[in-house]
């Protein structure tokens, strides 16, 4: 099992709906990331989206190629995990 982690704007959100549905997705985790606007270190922050979801092993190249289509996401990481593991398999 791979849990995917993505790095989305507040206004892809909407798309990523719209994919995790077409992909049979229907538990993730949602969490906002800070991030400094600049490297002056400045206290203006902006605020992305993160979103976790697990996925099977055989799944996860299928499914990273339709995040990365849909929702254009600033960064996409993968994770391997146990499937007990803080995430509900995807069915």
């Amino acid at each position: 099992m791979k849990i995917i982690e993505a790095i989305i704007s507040r206004s892809a959100l909407d798309d990523f709906n719209r994919c995790a549905r077409q992909l049979g997705i229907f538990g993730f985790d949602l969490s906002e990331e800070q991030q400094l606007k600049d490297h002056h270190y400045t206290s203006k922050t902006t605020s992305r989206l993160k979103v976790d979801f697990a996925v099977l092993d055989e799944e996860t190249k299928p499914f990273i190629h339709a995040v990365l289509e849909s929702v254009h996401p600033d960064s996409i990481a993968i994770f391997k995990s146990d499937q007990g593991v803080g995430f509900p398999a995807h069915m």
